[in-house]
């Protein structure tokens, strides 16, 4: 893929209408259900989905070490990895984690094509279980947010233990506003965009329902002092646009060479 052409996803799913009409899921999981239509659901949801996959691509692109690993902690259908599989011209080590067994089915579906060229391994099974050793890359898209807050340092300590001397993390989450002021403003905005992306009033309170106590977002500052907390010494944000944010922190050690 040239890297100056505009990057293209793989998005295959139904239309969501989950939340439309009759009983929804609540509270939210990530079952058969939600897999069938994914990738309508986020690219619809989730401010600049595709900006930030495609940008968590040259990312991976830029910071990738010969014969090491990417990791993508949950993968869910694959996007990610099928997008940079498509994009790195040398053959990589490219694994996909996620605990819902329906979304490792569906990215197996959708990398079969890249597996000739890279080496694709799908694991169904709890992040903080994995071994990051070996890693020059770890990507977590909108997954940390979902898991209870005091597991998400042990996790972030894992991934920088695992990964190798001038590894990147590409981290991307909902964040909160200190501001009650601002975030109120931010959820208007935020809501406003479903409106435009198609999704009705009804289906909007009721998939925020369905989240409560599911996805739980920390303060910009607060996740920044979590990475910091885990070992990270250069931290950055990347984008940001209604809450949606991306960090992007390097591993750093006397012996890391500067790019």
């Amino acid at each position: 893929m040239d890297p100056k052409a505009p990057a293209q996803l793989y998005l295959d799913s139904e239309k969501d209408e989950l939340f439309e009409r009759g009983p929804w899921p609540k509270p939210f999981a990530f079952n058969e259900e939600v897999v069938r239509v994914f990738d309508d659901m986020v690219s619809r949801s989730v401010p600049m989905y595709r900006e930030v996959v495609a940008c968590a691509a040259h990312w991976a692109k830029d910071y990738h070490q010969p014969h090491t690993r990417i990791v993508d902690v949950g993968c869910s259908t694959g996007t990610f990895l099928e997008l940079l599989g498509r994009f790195l011209k040398s053959p990589a080590i490219l694994v996909g984690l996620d605990n819902a067994q329906p979304m490792i089915d569906k990215a197996r579906e959708k990398l079969a094509h890249i597996a000739s060229h890279h080496k694709v391994e799908l694991h169904c099974l709890d992040a903080n279980l994995f071994s990051f050793a070996d890693s020059s890359v770890v990507v977590m898209n909108y997954t940390l947010q979902f898991l209870p807050i005091n597991q998400r340092t042990t996790l972030l300590r894992s991934v920088f233990d695992g990964l190798l001397s001038g590894g990147l993390l590409f981290l991307s989450e909902k964040v909160k506003c200190h501001s009650p002021h601002f975030q109120e403003t931010i959820t208007r905005h935020y809501e406003a965009f479903k409106e435009r992306n198609g999704y009705a009033r009804s289906e909007i309170e009721r998939k925020k329902e369905a989240l409560e106590h599911v996805l739980i977002p920390l303060s910009q500052d607060e996740q920044l002092a979590m990475l910091y907390d885990a070992g990270f010494r250069e931290v950055d944000i990347l984008l940001k646009m209604h809450g949606f944010t991306t960090f992007v922190a390097r591993k750093t050690t006397p012996e890391t060479r500067p790019l």
